[in-house]
């Protein structure tokens, strides 16, 4: 009697254990679900609203939200602290002299940006942090180098250079603008799963056009047939002509069938959302890039004995464009005034 009355006990701790086990997960599953909350709606919002007609929605998208948000916070974590933009830094910073040809390069950055001169005719207040964007250019060019003692000439040389600069997003502190960035690339995110989405139904579009011209093309083969066509073409020709516009047709038609599947319902919008949010890396990626420089932009091999400087880079690769990011801090006062 005593073993029986243990054994329903231990069988009552059990079940009372997989209860608590099993509230604690629910439990942590709907803090998640509060905390993420607003990133979730920011992806459906930037998406496909319609979405949330789908029975719990946010649930099916917590997950994959979730791993965009970690591989953008892994993304900020690479990007090194605000550099200084000013004329003092050109000079005494081999990032920034390797950034801009002179100084008055870095000044019409500055004085160019719109969203820069807006923040501050807005009232932002200085120091001034934004993203600082950048195409990377490399070009092969012959000079002159010491190998020991010895002055070589003529020898193939990599010229680096930087272009194309872009001030966005400011911002008055350098935690505002990482939290800026991350929303930012969340939604980035969304908007590439919104190009998916518009992408398979244009590609449904076009296939069913396609088939209503197949098919009149063959209605109106085949009343030719009623008419004077006989006379006026071979009986082969025809058939030739009518196979292979049936062919056409049928190929087209298992074409529009398997265009359809990911865009049946609802839940496929869905679907279609959380693939991209799940696999991040396939459309926004972040590569650290070294380079050491001389002072006038020459590329160097790690181990020369030339003088150089090694700078740690950040580039961006998206949507086939590839930028170099850095984020940088600088006052109103070094915007250059008009006049």
């Amino acid at each position: 009697m005593a073993s029986s009355e243990g054994l329903l006990q231990h069988v009552l701790n059990g079940l009372t254990a997989f209860a608590q086990h099993h509230l604690a997960e629910r439990r942590v599953h709907q803090e998640r679900l509060v905390f993420l909350h607003n990133a979730i709606e920011q992806v459906v919002d930037a998406s496909e609203p319609r979405i949330r007609l789908v029975g719990n929605y946010a649930e099916k998208l917590v997950d994959a939200v979730e791993t965009a948000l970690n591989y953008t916070s892994r993304i900020l974590q690479q990007l090194p602290p605000a550099m200084l933009l000013d004329a003092r830094a050109w000079s005494r910073d081999p990032q920034v002299n390797a950034f801009f040809a002179n100084v008055d390069e870095l000044r019409a950055t500055l004085d160019e940006s719109r969203a820069i001169r807006a923040f501050f005719a807005e009232g932002g207040r200085s120091p001034c942090f934004a993203l600082l964007l950048m195409v990377k250019r490399e070009s092969e060019t012959f000079g002159s180098m010491l190998n020991g003692d010895v002055l070589v000439r003529d020898v193939r040389r990599i010229q680096v250079s930087f272009s194309r600069h872009q001030l966005v997003f400011p911002t008055t502190s350098e935690i505002r603008l990482r939290q800026d960035l991350r929303q930012r690339m969340l939604i980035f995110l969304a908007t590439r799963a919104l190009e998916r989405i518009n992408e398979l139904r244009t590609r449904r579009s076009e296939l069913e056009e396609q088939r209503r011209q197949l098919q009149a093309q063959l209605r109106a083969f085949r009343g030719h047939a009623q008419g004077l066509r006989p006379l006026l073409s071979t009986e082969d020709g025809d058939e030739r002509r009518a196979t292979a516009l049936e062919q056409r047709l049928l190929q087209t038609e298992e074409d529009l069938v398997a265009a359809r599947k990911p865009l049946n319902t609802l839940d496929d919008y869905l679907e279609q959302i959380r693939r991209v949010l799940s696999q991040p890396e396939a459309y926004l990626q972040v590569r650290p890039l070294t380079l050491r420089l001389t002072r006038l932009g020459v590329k160097l091999s790690p181990d020369s004995s030339e003088p150089g400087e090694t700078l740690a880079l950040i580039e961006f690769d998206s949507l086939g464009e590839q930028r170099i990011g850095a984020l940088v801090q600088f006052a109103q006062g070094d915007l250059p005034t008009d006049g």
